[in-house]
């Protein structure tokens, strides 16, 4: 794919999270830590899904 979206970070806590395309719209997820790794693919309406989730959590206010 040309123009292929991936995009990977490191949490606080040492996790390296990717998220690639997949499949037509889809999306890739894997989570990588010491002596682990999982994966996963979403549909596109999936990570629609966990977008909207993500979104609401952090639209929540933050005190301290």
């Amino acid at each position: 794919m040309a123009n292929e979206i991936e995009i990977m970070f490191k949490t606080e806590d040492g996790v390296r999270i990717s998220v690639d395309e997949w499949d037509n719209g889809g999306a890739w997820i894997s989570l990588q830590m010491r002596g682990a790794g999982c994966h996963t693919m979403l549909t596109r309406s999936e990570a629609q899904q966990m977008m909207e989730a993500l979104q609401l959590i952090l639209s929540k206010e933050v005190t301290a």
